[in-house]
């Protein structure tokens, strides 16, 4: 976590994240707003990511992070370049997942999770992370 309010404070673009960092941040405002308006995310986050197996999850890292997290979880509008404090954190936890880096992971939410919560979060976003990766190599199919 960072260690002074002005670095945690300041404004992150979404657009300096890996692509798949990016997917992950949008799955959750995606799926965080359309649980707040009682709507199913799984299928129009499916399509978004182009696997119903990205798509389940991303979801499974919302709950975790809803069920973790010291504080509700603040997002930004989904058209919104700009992240949240909460965000940006996600968003460097999924550049570390992508990179295997436990240790990373670790230390960003050391102060503000219990181990096994940051455990079980790291893996969901490793998970999540490789079926992002995995559904942007498949061939986009078009029905005839």
């Amino acid at each position: 976590m960072a260690r002074n309010l002005s670095s945690l404070f300041a404004l992150r673009d979404l657009r300096t994240f890996p692509l798949s960092a990016m997917h992950v941040v949008m799955g959750m405002r995606l799926c965080i707003l359309y649980g707040q308006a009682g709507r199913d995310p799984l299928p129009d986050l499916a399509v978004r990511l182009r696997s119903m197996d990205a798509a389940r999850r991303v979801e499974r890292v919302v709950r975790t992070v809803q069920g973790a997290w010291p504080e509700h979880f603040l997002i930004h509008r989904p058209c919104s370049m700009g992240l949240t404090p909460d965000e940006a954190v996600i968003a460097q936890l999924s550049v570390a997942a992508a990179e295997g880096n436990e240790a990373r992971a670790a230390m960003l939410l050391g102060d503000m999770l219990k181990r096994q919560v940051i455990d079980e979060l790291f893996l969901n976003l490793v998970g999540a992370v490789a079926a992002i990766q995995q559904a942007r190599f498949q061939p986009h199919r078009r029905d005839a």
